[in-house]
C-alpha cells in the first residue's frame, strides 16, 4: 500500500516541498509571524531551506515552552498530512492495525549459541581523544565508563531497519541481547543475519508473512527457506508491522526499546519517517511509559541550538591557528564559523550552528527535524527517549555517492573526522545501553542536553570553519576521492 503528501483540506496530493513548506510555516505560526510569512514567501524552497530549518531551529528555544509548542504543532500537521492510497491517514490506519492486525506475521526465534562479547568501543582512539580532537562532547566519557554491560538482554530491542549499516542490532546481538528486527525482504540480507545471530550469543526476532508460509510452521524452516521468506518493507507493509510490534508488547514482559534506523533517498525518507513516527505514536500511546523507550540516530548535518560555549570555543581557536594554517585558509577561502547567538527569553545564553548540506536535500532535513521533535514532546512528557547524535561514517550510501565520497576523502585536513563504520556503531550501541540505564532527567539549565550533551559530531559542531566552506574546501582538498571505487 502507497504512502502520499496530502493537503489536509482540499485532500489533494502535495510534494514533499510543499508538505516541508507548509509544516514549518504552521509552528511558527502565533510563535513568529514574521518568520511564518517569509517561510510562506519562499519561492525557491530546494534553495533556501537549510536556512528556514535554522530559524526554526532557532524559534524552538526562544522560550521555555516554544520547543513543546513547536514540537506539538509540527507532529500533529504532519500526522494529518501523511495518508494511504485509499486516503486514510497513516496514523489512524495504524492505531487501528495495532488493535486489530495480530495474527499477519508469524515470528521465528533465532537464538545464537555463541559465546557473548563484552560491549565497548572499536578503534584505537579514547573516548578522551575524541573529546580533545573537539570530535565529541565530554559528556560521552563518564557515558560510556559508566555503562552496565551485563544489562544488554534486560530489554527487547525493536530495530526498524535494523538491517542498516549504522543500526547497533549485530552488535547487540553479538553482546548477548535480543533484537527483532524489522527489514526488507531481501533474502541476502536476511541470510546475513541469521548466520550473524546462530554466531552470536545473542536472540534474533524474525518477522515473516503469514501468507507467504502456505500454512507451515516457520519455526520448522531451515535457516536458508527462512531468509527467502522472511521480512516486512515499511512501506508496504506498516499495517502488518503494527500488529507484529502489538503482538510483542503482549508476548515479552520486557521494555520495549523503539530503534529508529531508517534512512531512503529523496522524498521516501519522509514516508519511511512517517511509517517510523506512526510507531513510535502508537506504542506510546498504548503502553505504560515503563514499557516503551524511543531512541533514534541524530545527525550532526542537520541546524541545532547548542550552548553559548562551543560559539566562544570556536572563535578561541580560529584566532589560535598557525601562521601555515591561515595562509593555506586564504588559499582555500575557509572563512570562520560564526554561529549566530542569542540569549533566550530566559537569558539563556545560546548558539545556533548550521553544518547542513545542501547535498542531503529537503527531505532529508524535514525526516530529521520530524524525529527531534517527538525527542521532544515524549521527554517533556516524562517518556525515556536516547536521541543521540553520531558522526559521519564512512557507510556504503556516503560512499556511492561521488561528491560526499570527495568530501570525506578531504575532510580531516580541516578538522571533520568521519569515523569507520563499525567504531560509529560501537560507540553508537554503547551509548545506547549506557542510557537505557539511566534516570530520565532534564536539565533546566541547559534545554539542548538531549542532544548536546552525548553528541558525537566528528567536529561538525566545533568546526572553525564556516560549514559551507568546509564542505566546499573539503570536496576540493579530497577530490581524488572522487574518482576512487567506493
Amino acid at each position: 500500500m502507497a504512502l502520499n503528501f496530502i493537503d489536509p483540506i482540499s485532500k489533494e496530493l502535495v510534494g514533499s516541498t510543499a508538505l516541508g513548506k507548509a509544516i514549518l510555516t504552521s509552528v511558527v505560526t502565533g510563535v513568529d509571524d514574521q518568520l511564518a510569512e517569509n517561510l510562506k514567501q519562499q519561492p525557491q524552497w530546494r534553495k533556501t531551506y537549510q536556512g528556514a530549518f535554522a530559524s526554526v531551529a532557532k524559534a524552538e528555544f526562544a522560550t521555555s515552552n516554544s520547543m513543546i509548542d513547536i514540537a506539538t504543532r509540527g507532529l500533529a500537521e504532519f500526522e494529518k498530512r501523511v495518508a494511504t492510497e485509499s486516503g486514510e491517514l497513516l496514523i489512524d490506519v495504524l492505531r487501528n492495525a495495532w488493535r486489530t492486525n495480530k495474527d499477519l506475521v508469524a515470528t521465528v526465534v533465532i537464538k545464537g549459541l555463541g559465546q557473548s562479547q563484552v560491549p565497548r568501543v572499536l578503534g584505537e582512539e579514547t573516548l578522551e581523544q575524541m573529546v580533545a580532537k573537539h570530535i565529541a562532547e565530554p559528556g560521552i566519557v563518564s557515558a560510556i565508563k559508566n555503562m552496565d554491560a551485563t544489562s544488554v538482554n534486560n530489554d527487547l530491542l525493536i530495530a526498524l531497519a535494523g538491517g542498516a549499516e549504522y543500526s547497533p542490532s549485530r552488535m547487540w546481538l553479538d553482546w548477548g541481547g535480543s533484537v527483532a528486527i524489522v527489514a526488507r525482504p531481501r533474502v541476502e540480507l536476511w541470510q546475513e543475519l541469521i548466520k550473524r545471530a546462530r554466531k552470536s550469543a545473542g536472540t534474533l526476532y524474525v518477522p515473516v508473512l503469514k501468507s507467504k508460509l502456505n500454512e507451515i510452521d516457520a519455526q520448522t524452516l531451515s535457516d536458508e527457506e527462512i531468509a527467502k521468506v522472511a521480512g516486512l518493507d515499511l512501506v508496504t507493509d506498516f499495517a502488518a508491522i503494527a500488529g507484529w510490534l502489538s503482538t510483542l508488547a503482549r508476548s515479552d514482559t520486557r521494555r520495549l526499546v523503539l530503534g529508529n534506523y531508517a534512512y531512503a533517498p529523496g522524498a521516501e525518507h519522509i514516508k519511511v519517517q512517517a511509517v517510523q513516527h506512526c510507531l513510535g505514536r502508537v506504542m506510546t500511546e498504548s503502553l505504560p511509559k515503563t514499557r516503551v523507550v524511543l531512541t533514534w540516530l541524530a545527525t550532526p548535518t542537520d541546524s541545532h541550538v547548542v550552548p553559548a560555549e562551543i560559539a566562544e570555543d570556536i572563535k578561541a581557536r580560529f584566532s589560535s591557528r598557525s601562521g601555515f594554517t591561515k595562509f593555506r585558509d586564504f588559499f582555500y577561502g575557509a572563512k570562520e564559523n560564526k554561529p549566530v547567538l542569542f540569549t533566550n527569553a530566559n537569558g539563556l545564553e545560546l548558539a545556533v550552528i548550521d553544518p547542513t548540506s545542501s547535498v542531503q536535500g529537503s527531505s532529508y532535513a524535514l525526516a530529521k527535524r520530524v524525529q527531534r521533535w517527538m525527542a521532544y514532546q515524549q521527554q517533556v512528557a516524562d517518556r525515556k527517549v536516547i536521541y543521540t547524535v553520531m558522526p559521519p561514517a564512512y557507510t556504503d550510501s556516503v560512499l556511492s555517492h561521488r561528491i560526499l565520497r570527495a568530501s570525506y576523502h578531504g575532510a580531516p585536513h580541516f578538522g571533520l573526522y568521519p569515523y569507520k563504520t563499525d567504531v560509529a556503531v560501537s560507540l553508537a550501541a554503547c551509548l545506547l545501553l549506557s542510557e537505557l540505564n539511566s534516570p530520565i532527567s532534564i536539565d533546566k539549565g541547559n534545554p539542548t542536553a538531549m542532544y548536546s550533551r552525548l553528541a558525537v559530531h566528528g567536529g561538525l559542531w566545533r568546526s572553525i570553519y564556516k560549514p559551507s566552506d568546509l564542505w566546499r574546501v573539503a570536496t576540493v582538498r579530497g577530490i581524488l576521492g572522487y574518482f576512487k571505487k567506493p
